[in-house]
């Protein structure tokens, strides 16, 4: 049989690839490890360590709050995780959905003890963890502890250990690969922090108040001084003796900045701010700051989150 024409020689040369690529010995088609993370923060670090290895998908998109989803978990965010390789939480009872999510997905590589279930929390010195009697008065408290530790970028070098650990145990074939990145990861960071707290310098003993307590760790690192919050019992709306022991609390202070992160109405704050400018005579901010990678369009990676955080403050202070 003779064979002629263009098609038919394009035909034969992918015939011969595929041929090639299946015979080979000890040749095989890698297919990247599908990560799914409850943060952007958290998928943001995993892709800096699997590079192209890996794929990374989070449910939020960096402007919204995972710890403030109550709602049942949708059926796309299942088919992803049906399909993972590793599921990465926040912990902290912070991600709580996730327990459904993972249920529902019927995996069993991310099922909690399995090598692809990562409680990233792990190792991490955890901030306000209550004491005593803790009931729902108190409003959506953090019961084992403040999860936004991520916020603290000395935390990103523990979340990266936890995460090299899952995929050095998935894929051992990988581990100088992983191992590699996850030390360059950690020199980086180890290297940006010093600059970040020569950046922040000016801020130190900074007074302001914020909507909820999302920024602790940022604070506690960085050295500025939240005198109160919007929000003081979280996730129940403040009440006007709570508006005014804030008002009350940044006049004291002489705080004229509010921050909140994108997720939460600026409307409030607002109100707010009024009330401590008139009392103080002297105009007050009200900041939106993103808290996780992708908050902010300009923020697409975890290194860029805190310069543009401390910049941000930064123009508020002058």
């Amino acid at each position: 049989m003779k064979l002629n024409g263009q098609p038919t020689r394009v035909l034969l040369l992918l015939l011969l690839l595929v041929a090639l690529t299946w015979s080979w010995p000890g040749q095989t088609l890698a297919a990247a490890l599908r990560i799914v993370g409850s943060s952007t923060d958290l998928t943001a670090i995993a892709k800096e360590i699997g590079k192209d290895r890996v794929t990374v998908y989070s449910p939020f998109p960096g402007s919204q709050e995972p710890e403030l989803w109550v709602e049942e978990v949708f059926p796309s965010w299942i088919v992803k995780a049906s399909r993972a390789d590793m599921y990465i939480r926040i912990g902290l009872f912070a991600d709580v959905w996730a327990e459904a999510l993972i249920a529902d997905a019927r995996n069993p590589r991310i099922d909690p003890g399995g090598l692809g279930y990562v409680d990233a929390s792990e190792g991490v010195r955890v901030l306000e963890v209550p004491s005593g009697t803790v009931s729902r008065s108190l409003g959506e408290i953090h019961i084992q502890g403040n999860p936004h530790y991520l916020l603290d970028p000395l935390n990103a070098k523990i979340v990266a250990d936890n995460i090299l650990r899952s995929l050095v145990a998935i894929s051992p074939e990988d581990a100088a690969f992983f191992e590699a990145n996850a030390a360059d990861f950690k020199r980086r960071i180890d290297e940006a922090i010093p600059k970040w707290l020569d950046m922040a310098a000016p801020l130190r003993g900074m007074k302001l108040a914020a909507y909820h307590k999302t920024w602790s760790y940022f604070m506690d690192r960085f050295g500025l001084d939240v005198v109160g919050y919007v929000e003081p019992k979280p996730g129940i709306e403040p009440s006007p003796q709570d508006i005014r022991n804030l008002t009350a609390a940044m006049v004291r202070a002489k705080a004229d900045l509010i921050i909140h992160a994108p997720v939460y109405n600026p409307k409030l704050p607002k109100a707010v701010a009024r009330q401590v400018s008139e009392q103080l005579g002297s105009p007050v901010q009200v900041l939106k700051l993103p808290a996780h990678v992708g908050g902010v369009r300009e923020v697409k990676s975890y290194f860029d989150l805190f310069p543009y955080v401390i910049g941000a403050l930064l123009e508020a202070r002058n």
